[in-house]
């Protein structure tokens, strides 16, 4: 349940009782693009022991899960990271003076910061991969919170890559009884693998073997056809649960409405001129025989090594149909250098990053306006796509910012899904206009709409309860209705004028309420209520002529606010009114002069 401040919640972590697997809630965090915590009750010898793993926008990058498998000396002696020698002095260093091993390492030049860096973020994925272990669980329960903490920025701690966690964590400890444990139902109908696959293939992980499998669930398929000679049944299961925990597989009538309307991962595929089953149907295929010696072409000239494979002829992505918002093409295996580095990458770069971890839309992660149309966005998508593409960073000597370029990739692919689909695009424009500036592009913009509605009519309860000078019951209205409706400008200036008719000492007095609005205004010119309510408070401080320009904008803006109206022609009449005896006074200070002087002759 979440707490009252909806920033913590404890979620069930058995999908027997209809709760999350870990998989499932990995996935899910990767989505809200969650920074804070999840804390885990491993199973250990001693008995259980509460587990944390911190996240940063949505990608564990440290946790304290126990683990004999996963020590940092045995990780970086595997991966032939450091000698067996150096080692053992940094293991005698750490013991003598309580330091952490990766930093006496680095300190006596046995390892390199930067792979310092790697062995810790693959630590932390094989620490988290035991998670998915039938008994690694003693509570069948995990609490989520969010929390602002320092770990994963600015130090050695790196990003895991979740959808590779996932596979390898199901691939670990999955067998095929669990998997149809977990699915179900789900596996008796039709499986096929969305569009989605296609862009998140290579985080996945796939290898030559899982080919034949990947074909066949991309074009659509059951169960008992996808079991040919060769597949590997435990395999072919683990693949689709990894799929399915991850939103990328459609299952039953899903998979047959997906099948029939063209939206599966075979024909985005095809649109990018791969072979059916991506990249790695493209590993599997047969290299072409060599032709013999005298008839064979001249070699390459120097600047490309011979030692690199010519690619087989189907990896080779063909240009897609002009008509067809595609993304571009995959590099080619070996591009050329670009002749010069844009100083301007990494800038760029903080700047999307920046955007992703406010959870702009898709509309503001492409810098587009929300009436772009389709031409304006796939232009904007073509320039991203060639500049931040994962693939295109080792040509331009930018291998090291991959880390940080990944998770960027991934959300402007998410948003060019929904802004290339017209219907989508649609949903999330009138869900914008609705009040919903910081939607993301995987947000449900239906939520945003109804919630803006029903604001809307609660927003004109309170009205009446102002007008009838309840203000109490009025504010509390309207804090709820700008709760739904955050960024609706007039539920916003009315709260604020019932904060302070309803004495709320937060609002501390009408100049306060008139600044506060004031600023509202800048953001939101068109805010007649506003201008209204601002109107009132001039009149509460004598400030008559401030007052009518603000009635007068007001009309302006709304020519039905009756109130204002009576208001700005009260004013009138009272400036004639007081004109008026002014005009007399002159007239009779006139008069009594003229018969003072007529007197005197």
């Amino acid at each position: 349940m979440p707490d009252a401040a909806g920033r913590s919640r404890t979620i069930e972590l058995d999908p027997r009782a209809g709760g999350l697997s870990v998989a499932r809630l990995l996935f899910a965090l990767l989505r809200q693009r969650f920074t804070g915590t999840l804390c885990l009750s491993q199973a250990t010898l001693a008995g259980p022991r509460a587990s944390t793993v911190w996240f940063r926008g949505g990608m564990p990058v440290f946790t304290d899960w126990e683990s004999e498998a996963a020590r940092f000396g045995q990780l970086a002696l595997a991966g032939g990271l450091v000698e067996a020698p150096d080692l053992e002095r940094g293991l005698e260093t750490m013991r003598a003076q309580g330091r952490l091993l990766g930093e006496v390492l680095v300190e006596q030049g046995s390892l390199s910061a930067r792979a310092r860096s790697e062995v810790l973020r693959s630590q932390c994925a094989a620490k988290l991969q035991e998670a998915f272990a039938v008994d690694a669980l003693a509570e069948t329960t995990a609490h989520i919170e969010v929390v602002e903490h320092q770990l994963g920025e600015g130090d050695d701690l790196g990003p895991v890559n979740v959808l590779a966690l996932i596979f390898q964590g199901i691939s670990a400890h999955y067998d095929e009884a669990r998997v149809r444990a977990e699915l179900g139902a789900g596996l008796d109908g039709d499986l096929v693998a969305t569009p989605a696959v296609v862009r998140y293939e290579r985080q996945f992980g796939f290898s030559e073997r899982d080919a034949a499998i990947l074909t066949g669930l991309g074009r659509g398929v059951t169960l008992s056809g996808l079991m040919r000679p060769g597949i590997d049944p435990t395999r072919a299961l683990q693949i689709i649960h990894t799929l399915w925990c991850c939103q990328m597989l459609r299952v039953g009538e899903d998979a047959m409405n997906a099948i029939a309307s063209g939206a599966t991962a075979a024909s985005a595929w095809a649109q990018q001129g791969f072979p059916i089953g991506g990249k790695a149907a493209a590993k599997a295929a047969p290299t072409p025989a060599a032709k013999p010696a005298a008839k064979a072409a001249p070699p390459p000239p120097a600047a490309k090594p011979a030692a690199k494979p010519t690619p087989p002829p189907a990896a080779k992505p063909t240009p897609p149909p002009a008509a067809k918002p595609t993304p571009p093409p995959e590099p080619e295996p070996e591009p050329e250098p670009e002749p010069e580095v844009d100083d301007g990458f990494e800038e760029a770069l903080a700047a999307l990053e920046a955007k992703v971890a406010e959870e702009a839309n898709a509309f503001a992660l492409f810098g587009l306006e929300i009436d772009a149309g389709r031409k304006e966005i796939r232009a904007v998508w073509a320039e991203l796509s060639k500049t931040f593409h994962p693939d295109a960073l080792e040509s331009r000597d930018r291998g090291h910012l991959r880390p940080r370029v990944e998770p960027v990739f991934a959300a402007l692919s998410e948003a060019y899904s929904v802004l290339g689909d017209k219907d989508e695009r649609a949903k999330l424009r009138g869900a914008l206009e609705a009040g919903g500036t910081s939607l993301k592009a995987g947000e449900d913009a239906s939520t945003v709409v109804r919630n803006a509605f029903e604001a809307e009519i609660m927003a004109r309860d309170a009205d009446k309860l102002l007008r009838a000078s309840q203000y109490a019951r009025a504010q509390e209205i309207y804090e709820r209705a700008h709760a739904l409706s955050p960024k609706d400008p007039d539920i916003e200036a009315a709260l604020h004028y019932s904060r302070l008719q309803a004495g709320d000492p937060a609002s501390v007095d009408a100049k306060t309420t008139v600044a506060r609005l004031a600023k509202l205004l800048e953001d939101a010119p068109g805010c007649a209520r506003g201008y209204y309510f601002k109107a009132l408070l001039h009149l509460r401080l004598d400030e008559t002529y401030l007052a009518k320009t603000d009635l007068i904008k007001t009309i302006e803006l709304d020519s039905r606010n009756i109130d204002a109206q009576r208001q700005l022609r009260a004013l009138k009449l009272k400036e004639r009114e007081a004109s008026g005896k002014s005009e007399s006074k002159k007239s009779d200070k006139r008069s009594f002069g003229l018969r003072d002087l007529f007197g005197k002759k």
